[in-house]
């Protein structure tokens, strides 16, 4: 599939699911600076997504005027980036897909690995993935073969 710029629906999507994180507020770590998303700077880190997100696509398809990139048809992103509050909080999988998609399609260029804005969105999944359902309750955190230790188990070398 050919990169493409993301509607700002979609960040501002994941920007709110990013501020109602269930524990708390939503954090990052990049370049060993720990960064966190408020409601003061939403419109900030929502940027810093669209940003790499155009660049990726504009590394993809270099030569070709801004407004032909593959993407929203009407360039609603040369526009600064405004966060709106959403009407619908994207559930922990949503989130995970939304912003898979995202880095899917910011990834194209050369600096993305050590940038902000993957930082940004690996620890968002880290997060979204804590909020699963079943997550809590599912065995794994030291998880041991209870089978393996029982009493009447006969031994079985591989």
């Amino acid at each position: 599939m050919s990169a493409f710029i993301h509607g700002k629906d979609h960040i501002n999507g994941i920007i709110a699911s990013a501020l109602h994180c269930r524990y708390g507020k939503f954090s990052w770590y990049h370049n060993s600076e720990r960064h966190e998303l408020t409601d003061l700077n939403a419109n900030e880190v929502g940027q810093m997504l669209l940003d790499e997100n155009v660049k990726s696509v504009n590394y993809r398809y270099e030569g070709s005027p801004l407004t032909d990139l593959p993407g929203r048809i009407d360039a609603e992103w040369v526009v600064p980036f405004v966060f709106h509050f959403v009407t619908h909080i994207p559930k922990a999988m949503e989130t995970i897909k939304m912003v898979n998609s995202l880095a899917y399609q910011s990834c194209e260029h050369t600096e993305w690995e050590s940038s902000n804005a993957k930082a940004f969105c690996d620890a968002l999944i880290h997060v979204k993935i804590g909020e699963l359902p079943g997550y809590d309750d599912a065995k794994g955190w030291e998880w041991e073969d209870a089978d393996y230790y029982a009493a009447d188990r006969p031994i079985r070398l591989v």
